[in-house]
């Protein structure tokens, strides 16, 4: 009876030893499973090690500079193209904020970090920050067209953007040059031409009584091509100055819609010869007043208004109307011209730009009067842009001004 019981409690040997072989199998069984997972972690390893290995030799080859920037603001990735452009080492920045390592500027404004790189932890995904012709100043300097997008996963793998750099710094290089020969040129050039200019006029106002109607009107268009090219050369050293930083403005509070029909007034006989009817619509109600320059902004009026008339065939209609929100006040010069190509709208404005082909339409010019207009409104700190349903269906140049 007691060894019944003991080996109730104890366990007979066959019991015993099947016990035994049991947490033998189950330790075999669980070494095996370490030893897999194991191998498993070492390939994982060895695959992400690989990867980051192939990213960088690809990173290496890129002409274009790449800087990822973690959640700190810290640089994470800094490849060759980003040594060469910035005059620092990887080495030298990888870990380091990217905001005390580098300066960036657009014209005489510097960015601050959240300007090209906002640090959040949303979702959004793709291109956040895009501007070209920037100032970066590291070791040295050179000009970029800087690209920052983000990923979705960004938040998760701890990365706030990555940045793209194409260095234009040659091409700013060759560009400030030109600009530096052209504005050397319009300034020698200027003199003799004020000089002709002046001379032209005594001589007409002395003779005009003795000169029959065919010399006149050879003094008359040998007048107008001399102010053609004076007008050309004021052009040129307006966009020297634009490209520097130092087309200065003086601003002065005024009636807009008063200036407006004022400088539309001076453009009616032009109008009246080409047969085309030029009309200041009136505001229905009150427009507030505006801070401007008006000698620039005169510029930037005439300017619209000489083209819409020189791009308008006789019996056409020009318009100029002006609205007005509670932060702004819009000017709108619409007119029944040729129209604008839908491929010309988006560098209508860019320096020496002209639209080619029919569109030329016989008129002459440098391609600078809308990028000097632009740049101009864009000191009052307001917008310009061109709508048009395309060729022969007229446009609408507009303009903004903070009130």
């Amino acid at each position: 009876m007691f060894s019944a019981l003991k080996n109730i409690f104890k366990g007979s040997p066959d019991e015993v030893a099947n016990t035994s072989d049991a947490e033998t199998t189950a330790k075999l069984a669980m070494e095996k499973e370490k030893q897999e997972i194991e191998k498993k972690l070492s390939q994982s390893q060895y695959e992400l090690t690989f990867e980051r290995n192939k990213m960088a030799v690809a990173l290496s080859g890129i002409t274009d500079a790449v800087v990822a920037v973690d959640l700190e603001r810290r640089i994470t990735i800094f490849n060759q193209a980003a040594e060469h452009i910035t005059g620092y080492l990887g080495s030298e920045v990888i870990g380091k904020p990217i905001d005390q390592v580098l300066k960036i500027y657009d014209k005489n404004n510097e960015l601050t970090f959240l300007h090209y790189c906002p640090i959040n932890t949303s979702s959004v995904e793709g291109v956040v920050y895009n501007q070209h012709n920037l100032k970066i100043v590291g070791k040295k300097t050179s000009f970029v067209n800087l690209v920052s997008s983000k990923l979705k996963e960004g938040a998760s793998v701890n990365l706030a953007c990555l940045i793209s750099m194409q260095d234009v710094t040659g091409a700013e290089q060759l560009e400030e040059m030109k600009m530096d020969f052209i504005s050397m040129a319009a300034h020698e050039l200027r003199t003799p031409i004020t000089s002709i200019r002046g001379y032209l006029s005594v001589f007409i106002q002395e003779n005009k009584a003795i000169l029959n109607t065919e010399q006149m009107s050879l003094l008359t268009s040998i007048n107008m091509a001399v102010d053609q090219l004076m007008s050309l050369i004021e052009n040129l050293l307006s966009a020297a100055k634009i490209d520097r930083g130092v087309l200065n403005v003086s601003y002065e509070v005024i009636d807009w819609p008063k200036f407006v029909s004022d400088t539309v007034t001076v453009f009616q006989p032009r109008a009246k010869d080409k047969e085309i009817t030029l009309e200041f619509v009136a505001p229905a109600g009150a427009v507030p007043q505006v801070k401007v320059d008006k000698v620039r902004i005169t510029e930037v009026i005439s300017n619209l208004l000489n083209n819409a008339v020189n791009y308008t065939e006789p019996g056409g209609i020009i318009k100029v109307t002006l609205e007005a929100n509670s932060s702004e006040v819009i000017t709108h010069i619409t007119d029944s011209g040729k129209g604008i190509p839908p491929e010309a709208l988006a560098q209508l404005f860019n320096k020496f730009f002209r639209v080619t082909g029919a569109m030329e339409g016989g008129t002459k010019g440098t391609g600078l009067g809308l990028y000097i207009a632009k740049s101009i409104i864009e000191l009052h700190h307001g917008k310009i842009w061109a709508e048009s349903s395309g060729v022969g269906k007229g446009s609408t140049f507009s303009f903004s001004l903070p009130l």
